[in-house]
């Protein structure tokens, strides 16, 4: 290795540990911010209490979350009552997080309950082969930089749920033959369905929920830390809407404008001779 090349591996090792420095900062930030937001959380979840049906609207308003549940899982949607999502204070779990879910009972159907999908990272390991010994001494410098430059990736556990009877054809538990291509299939819409991401571990790409990891982060980064903000904006959006109602219903629409804008150009393709 030449002088150059050895002064710029040297120096990549000290930007490596720059940035080691930096996400040592970074998470001393989240720590303080996370144990100072602690108190001020629970409080606003106990005043969420008070309000009717407050998760039934921000979440069946909220377009983003609608992109990752299908049509028939909002019937138990709207049956969630409460959701509370604990963050990680640990300086060396900065990152990881719970979220709890509480379900009222639909009759004859879906049993009450509370359920708790926990969430950390990890970092995420490339499946790289040695190329050889001398390959390897080559690279030293630059191993050493790339696993201090890892991604982390988010992974999780398999929560214990029940399922809906509505969905028992699509229970993966219950679907005896996961070979057949009616079963494949059954398996397949049912991890698909908001039930099927409390079994994503974020392991199995390709053969879990979709996207669950995004699910995750927006409901801990986004709708949780938000509820409020997602809430009133809905509420202003039904009262604009009761509004406009009330004024279509009581003076109705003046088409008088509009007809004349219509017929103007009308008459003006009439030529005489």
């Amino acid at each position: 290795m030449d002088e150059e090349n050895k002064e710029i591996s040297e120096t990549f090792l000290e930007l490596a540990k720059n940035e080691l420095k930096i996400e040592s900062i970074d998470k001393e930030v989240e720590q303080y911010k996370i144990r100072k937001m602690e108190s001020v959380y629970n409080e606003r979840d106990t005043l969420i209490e008070k309000i009717p049906s407050f998760w039934k609207i921000v979440l069946s308003q909220h377009l983003d979350f609608a992109n990752y549940i299908r049509a028939s899982d909002f019937k138990y949607i709207d049956a969630i009552d409460k959701i509370t999502v604990k963050y990680a204070s640990d300086i060396e779990k900065i990152g990881s997080f719970s979220i709890t879910f509480h379900f009222n009972e639909i009759k004859d159907d879906f049993p009450a309950q509370i359920i708790s999908k926990n969430f950390k990272l990890m970092k995420n390991v490339p499946d790289q082969k040695k190329s050889g010994q001398d390959n390897e001494e080559e690279n030293t410098e630059e191993t050493k930089f790339d696993e201090i430059e890892l991604e982390e990736k988010l992974t999780s556990e398999i929560s214990d749920v029940q399922w809906p009877k509505e969905y028992n054809s699509i229970n993966p538990d219950l679907i005896k033959d996961k070979k057949s291509p009616e079963g494949k299939k059954s398996y397949r819409q049912g991890m698909k369905s908001f039930f099927g991401w409390f079994r994503w571990t974020g392991l199995k790409p390709g053969k879990e929920f979709p996207h669950g990891d995004s699910l995750a982060t927006l409901l801990s980064e986004d709708l949780y830390p938000y509820c409020v903000k997602y809430y009133t904006e809905a509420q202003r959006d039904f009262a604009d809407e009761d509004s406009y109602s009330d004024d279509t219903s009581e003076e109705g629409i003046d088409l008088s404008e509009e007809e004349q804008d219509n017929e103007e150009p009308a008459k003006k393709k009439i030529h005489t001779s």
